[in-house]
């Protein structure tokens, strides 16, 4: 069974979340109230993060329910598939925090710690993290 199709999606949903976080960043207040035209609505941009907020819940619950009634495999998840859920929760919070820094954040330290270091550990560490997957998964 080929996933091909699937991961570009789940690029492709990614890509363009991402280019929202980054934009929606430095939004002020006063941006945030001002009314703009989404599809055929037009709404104010605070309205759209609160939808950010929402949409992705709403189609995961939509998502489960058209697995379960399809009978698909994947409507069961795995143990290692549910811990996989909430790392990418827990993923999402870093991002949406790493969203609002410049690069002017980057190398300001506290306790010897600044953003960059912290996040080149993250990096080394999902690396060993990817190497220790791929052992278990050789086993």
């Amino acid at each position: 069974m080929s996933k091909e199709q699937t991961i570009q999606l789940i690029k492709d949903v990614a890509s363009i979340y991402q280019q929202c976080m980054m934009e929606a960043a430095s939004l002020t207040n006063e941006q945030l109230d001002k009314v703009v035209p989404v599809g055929k609505r037009e709404i104010p941009a605070r309205t759209i993060l609160y939808n950010m907020v929402a949409h992705p819940r709403e189609h995961s619950i939509h998502l489960q329910k058209i697995l379960q009634k399809t009978g698909s495999p994947a409507s069961q998840p795995s143990e290692a598939q549910l811990i996989l859920s909430e790392a990418a929760e827990s993923f999402g919070s870093l991002s949406g925090l790493i969203a609002r820094t410049s690069d002017d954040d980057m190398d300001k330290e506290f306790e010897g710690h600044s953003l960059r270091k912290v996040l080149d550990h993250v990096i080394f560490a999902y690396g060993l993290y990817l190497n220790g997957i791929q052992q278990a998964k050789k086993a």
